[in-house]
């Protein structure tokens, strides 16, 4: 009776190993492919002068190896650790491109803060694969935080925005460029 439950158990899951193996894994393209899902704001009240603006950025991602991310242990070592290529040719550890754009009318001129440097807001993000695991297509959401202080230097209550996002996979491959909708900084 003992020897029967084994077997069965065993049928069982040769019975799903096979079916699992039918399916095939989506046919995305290496180089990451992204869509604007979302821009939400939340106000952080910090106790001084300062308020903050929290703006979560979410896009859904696609990618045929799976090599998005990296880790601090990458960005110590050639060729992320280089001072110059990526984007605003800032440095290659920056795979998350943040672009504002402020509305002054009807008119959206590109954000560049009072020191000049363009790319200011890009950022990092760590590895999005399991550990370990072996290249394969990827897909999920992408959600990226940026703090922003609206003390009127050189960020006013009230002023308007919409941002490009780019990222950028280990291989140095960039994704399309996506617009969100506009985000009023509150008042």
């Amino acid at each position: 009776m003992n020897l029967f439950r084994t077997l069965a158990a065993s049928s069982i899951c040769l019975g799903g190993l096979s079916l699992s193996g039918c399916l095939s894994a989506p046919d995305y393209p290496v180089v990451p492919a992204i869509d604007f899902k979302s821009v939400e704001m939340t106000r952080v009240k910090t106790g001084t002068l300062t308020e903050i603006d929290t703006l979560t950025f979410s896009v859904d991602f696609r990618d045929g190896d799976g090599d998005l991310g990296l880790s601090d242990d990458d960005i110590k070592v050639a060729p992320y650790n280089s001072t110059t290529g990526g984007f605003n040719n800032r440095s290659l550890q920056y795979n998350y491109s943040i672009q504002p754009y402020k509305k002054v009318g009807n008119t959206y001129t590109k954000f560049i803060n009072v020191g000049g440097v363009a790319g200011e807001y890009d950022g990092r993000f760590l590895h999005l694969e399991k550990e370990g695991s072996r290249p394969a297509p990827l897909k999920g959401t992408l959600r990226y935080k940026l703090p922003i202080s609206v003390d009127g230097a050189p960020f006013f209550p009230g002023d308007t925005f919409r941002f490009e996002i780019t990222i950028m996979d280990r291989a140095l491959n960039k994704s399309n460029t996506v617009t969100t909708t506009d985000v009023t900084l509150a008042r």
